[in-house]
């Protein structure tokens, strides 16, 4: 079994997104208090996120951290001696082919490369006396780790190529304002660029970059409820929200109906499709689509022929939405991004009416923008 699997396996027992309300989400947050550094921020967004967490399960991550560090901390140095500069790039951004996630505002004020995004990991001497001086102490053995591990790799990009700038998703880490200090330790400037849809939680709280790229005022006002830093939002609509269907029109990978997969269960599996079975009824097509990272395939095919699969490594998300008229799911981000591409939206309120009935309470944008959605039960 592979590290990934087992921690598919133990994220079973966490609480998620719609297990814990708002409120009380807000009212934890807000007792932990004020930040007062980048260092702290970090803290206590790691403190929400773990709020999440049995103790069992926090005990379990601390005792095996407390193993790793000494042996990762010895590593990285000694890895750390053979890394030297090798030549100057203005911006290192990540390897994931993801250009149009960027917003032209800030695409126009760098040279950005990608292939030195992933540079390995080590630690410099100065790397060693920043973790003593900063991040050991009495916090959680596992806070700590997840800084090791986030300074290795933000130390062997900024030896070899000592960028300028670096560019992140990285708000939903809890590591993301203590590397906005790391950076300024080392004379680079941290961003990050929204990358998906967000909702009210917790494990977005209290982060801060020197920049923070987000799509609408609605997203600033979220975030800073969530206590994230007030002056680093930048409002910016990158290509992915502003599609040019004409240009990417296709027949092949073509369907009337669009279903948009994040995670699935067999019973969740079996009950999309056979609330979708109306698309077939009326003489048309679905296809459904699967999340790269979340969706097993395996589940998917149990009940969907290959032919109504559609695959992100043979269509791209801005050609997928070109070619459709509905676009369905739940609160993904390609329902917004079908909307505001002029294309029709329903939401499934079958499969997930729990869900449904919680999106206004947790911020969902398409719901709290959009007076009337269709729904899916109305298909029914």
């Amino acid at each position: 079994m592979s590290p990934v699997d087992i921690l598919y396996k133990l994220d079973k027992y966490n609480k998620h997104l719609f297990d814990i309300p708002v409120d009380e989400q807000i009212n934890y947050m807000n007792s932990l208090g004020v930040p007062k550094s980048d260092i702290d921020r970090s803290y206590k967004q790691f403190l929400c996120q773990e709020y999440f967490s049995p103790l069992w399960l926090r005990m379990f991550w601390s005792m095996t951290a407390c193993v790793i560090i000494p042996i990762l901390l010895i590593a990285f140095w000694w890895k750390g001696r053979k890394v030297h500069f090798e030549y100057k790039v203005d911006t290192i951004a990540e390897k994931k082919g993801m250009d149009e996630i960027f917003p032209q505002e800030l695409l126009s004020q760098c040279s950005i490369g990608r292939e030195e995004w992933n540079a390995g990991k080590c630690f410099t001497n100065a790397d060693i006396r920043y973790l003593f001086r900063n991040v050991f102490g009495r916090r959680r053995p596992y806070f700590i780790l997840k800084a090791m591990m986030h300074i290795a790799l933000f130390s062997a990009r900024i030896t070899r190529y000592a960028p300028e700038k670096i560019i992140t998703q990285l708000e939903f880490s809890f590591c993301s304002s203590l590397l906005t200090d790391y950076c300024h330790n080392r004379n680079v400037k941290l961003i990050n660029v929204m990358h998906g849809e967000k909702l009210l939680n917790i494990r977005d709280s209290f982060f801060h970059f020197d920049e923070c790229y987000v799509w609408d005022q609605h997203y600033v006002d979220m975030f800073v409820k969530l206590n994230a830093e007030v002056s680093q939002f930048r409002i910016a609509i990158p290509p992915s929200l502003l599609i040019d269907c004409n240009a990417y029109q296709n027949s092949s990978v073509y369907a009337d109906y669009k279903y948009y997969l994040a995670h699935i269960t067999d019973n969740e599996m079996e009950s999309i499709v056979k609330s979708m079975t109306f698309v077939k009824d009326e003489g048309k097509r679905v296809k459904y689509r699967i999340h790269p990272k979340y969706t097993d395939i395996t589940i998917l095919r149990k009940y969907v022929k290959e032919d109504e699969i559609e695959l992100p490594k043979n269509v791209s998300i801005l050609e997928s939405i070109s070619n459709m008229e509905y676009a369905v799911g739940s609160y993904t981000t390609v329902l917004l991004q079908s909307y505001l591409a002029g294309k029709k939206v329903l939401i499934d309120d079958v499969t997930y009416c729990h869900i449904y009935e919680q999106l206004k309470e947790y911020g969902y944008m398409l719901v709290m923008k959009v007076e009337r959605l269709e729904r899916l039960s109305e298909k029914q």
